[in-house]
């Protein structure tokens, strides 16, 4: 059995997987078969140490991730891992189990807000203080950041920062107060509450400590302050720690990722480096490229960097155009498409763009030219306003204290409960929000469409968990929802029910399974970016922070000029400067054998011609072209 978990490794992979008894971190090259490694790792110790699976426990960034992974040792070992988790789902768990600890008005069908339900609450709480809505965005960023660090007190550090963010600390404890009201949590929540959970309650740190005997962690590079945190408090005094990283992969320090985080993996769990450094995905020319690029990164961790390498023979296909513009750039891209997908499929290319107005450009000519292209962002299915008026009510059925659902819900389709009604109902809240209904005097006709409100919510309050089909069914009925389309939505009201009937079939699917609501919810609520890229043979058009992780047979990289790649924002500091090359890594090293480079001349900026400098990085790898 040992043979046959270390077959196909090469010596440092195999050095990895077989490496026992002390922590260890592995510094993995893009490509270098990582995955790979962590997957026979979970293997090696099942069938060769006795570590029964459900003792292991394995920590990635994104659902996709953690599901290859757990499809892949289903093939080697025949066993559905239990615990492969993204940080955040791992947290929803412990806080599910045991939340009743914290002491706080949260219980343990508390839902997680997406990001318009967070905005919708700030925007809320900013006009009660008489300040302008479009602040929200700001205002959640520093509440974000505030809980990212793990302050005990997240408003006493944000009333210490500078002035004006000091002034968003009134802002986020009455957030933190009609979340709790709510029993709701926002994203970054799920990870705070977490490790308050396991640092402030050691009976509740030991349990969970004691359920584990191996930890594994994915994509070090990308963690933050408290996931660190989090990882410590797991690990306890364990030396079984085993995490793999790579310091030019880290493209998300504006979102708080901590690069350095490596070293201190090293040096508080005193752990073993060692190095995957052949890459088995690109050509060597594409290699050539992003090592010199990423080469003149100026740090202290020249002792981390890796220098990739393949023993692949073929020299691969790498090109650079410059346009005059925008267009002839993006008819260029569309013509190179059109050639190789004489022997690729559409969906074996995808496009990395660094900012996401360039996509304009590429998608009307891709229109002309009747190429499939997939935006990999966007509105998605379950942002749609009909998606999200039905979710809301399975959401308030299940818990009548969240305010978000409460509100999109009370009048779809309207109830002539207007601001002032809804103000009176607000101050009225105690319990939930039905209790505030009821309390609350209303006119004749507002009671009685209030009435049957509260009828309706009651009758599938205990279904709705179990059998969100059936109760999804009886609302659309209950509440004539099809008419309340065909009267708002006149122009696409045939597209937007046909949406819900594949809602109907999400929930039907999930019914069968015997998967309950809350769950599913999680899981599209905690869903990436990269969790939306379907099957469909279409080009993907993504930005490169979207990109990582992932692979295709043909990269296209557009735009490469100053000011866009690198950013303007990012010529600000040496820092950002670095990270803006480390992304330039990232996305070279996506393509397996074909990486198209271009750049415009001119671009068009607000109605005016601008003149565009070549990227530096085109100077640079001049000689790779």
């Amino acid at each position: 059995m040992k043979d046959l978990i270390l077959k196909g490794l090469n010596p440092q992979q195999k050095a990895a997987v077989e490496y026992f008894g002390s922590p260890l971190f592995v510094s993995a090259g893009a490509g270098s078969g990582k995955t790979k490694v962590l997957t026979q790792k979970i293997a090696y110790l099942v069938k060769e140490k006795d570590i029964r699976p459900n003792r292991i426990l394995a920590i990635t960034f994104t659902k996709k991730a953690a599901n290859e992974m757990a499809e892949r040792i289903v093939k080697m070992l025949t066993i559905k891992p239990k615990w492969i988790s993204t940080f955040h789902s791992f947290c929803v768990k412990v806080l599910r189990e045991d939340i009743h600890m914290l002491r706080r008005s949260f219980d343990r069908r508390f839902v997680i807000y997406d990001t318009s339900d967070s905005l919708k609450l700030i925007k809320d709480i900013l006009k009660r203080f008489s300040r302008e809505t479009k602040e929200a965005d700001e205002a959640r960023d520093i509440i974000s950041k505030a809980k990212q660090s793990f302050r005990s007190s997240i408003f006493d550090h944000i009333a210490a920062l500078p002035y004006p963010a000091s002034t968003y600390a009134e802002v986020a404890e009455e957030y933190q107060k009609d979340l709790e009201r709510s029993n709701a949590m926002d994203y970054d929540d799920l990870i705070y509450f977490a490790v308050e959970l396991l640092s402030g309650y050691p009976e509740t740190r030991t349990k969970w400590q004691e359920r584990f005997d191996h930890l594994l962690i994915d994509e070090f590079q990308d963690t933050n302050d408290i996931q660190f945190s989090l990882i410590k408090l797991l690990a306890g005094k364990s030396k079984n720690l085993f995490a793999v990283g790579d310091f030019f992969q880290c493209i998300y320090t504006w979102r708080g990722s901590r690069p350095s985080n490596i070293e201190r993996f090293i040096r508080e769990f005193g752990a073993k480096e060692m190095k995957l450094e052949k890459n088995y995905r690109s050509t060597k020319r594409i290699l050539d490229i992003a090592n010199t690029v990423v080469s003149k990164v100026e740090c202290g961790w020249t002792d981390k960097a890796l220098e990739l390498h393949t023993d692949n023979k073929e020299e691969g296909d790498v090109e650079y155009k410059k346009h005059a513009d925008a267009i002839s750039e993006s008819v260029w891209i569309a013509e190179k498409i059109r050639q190789l997908s004489r022997n690729n499929t559409y969906s074996d290319m995808a496009i990395l763009i660094r900012m996401t107005f360039l996509s304009r450009a590429l998608e009307s000519v891709f229109m002309r030219h009747h190429i499939p292209y997939t935006i990999v962002s966007g509105v998605g299915f379950y942002q749609r306003a009909e998606i999200k008026d039905l979710l809301s009510y399975l959401r308030f059925i299940a818990n009548p204290k969240d305010a978000a659902a409460f509100e999109r819900v009370i009048n779809t389709p309207g109830r002539s409960i207007g601001k002032k009604a809804l103000s009176n109902i607000r101050q009225n809240f105690r319990n939930d929000w039905l209790q505030a209904l009821r309390d609350t005097k209303l006119t004749a006709k507002q009671r009685l469409a209030a009435d049957v409100f509260v009828k309706t919510v009651e009758g599938y309050s205990n279904s709705v968990e179990d059998a969100p089909y059936k109760v999804l069914m009886g609302l659309i009925n209950d509440l004539g929802y099809f008419s309340h389309i065909e009267k708002e939505y006149k122009e696409d009201s045939e597209d937007r029910i046909e949406n819900v009937s594949e809602l109907s079939n999400v929930l039907q699917a999930l019914e069968e399974e015997g998967k309950p609501f809350s769950e599913f919810m999680e899981d599209n609520l905690l869903a990436s970016e990269q969790d939306k890229i379907g099957k469909e043979d279409s080009v993907k058009i993504l930005t490169l922070h979207a990109a990582k992780g992932l692979e295709w047979p043909v990269v296209f990289l557009p735009a490469l000029e100053e000011g866009i790649f690198p950013s303007a924002r990012s010529l600000t500091s040496q820092s950002a400067t670095e990270e803006e090359r480390r992304l330039f890594y990232v996305g070279t090293t996506r393509a397996k054998e074909g990486l198209y480079l271009s750049s415009a001349e001119s671009r068009m900026k607000f109605g005016q011609t601008s003149c565009m400098m070549k990227s530096r990085y085109l100077h640079e790898i001049k000689h790779h072209l």
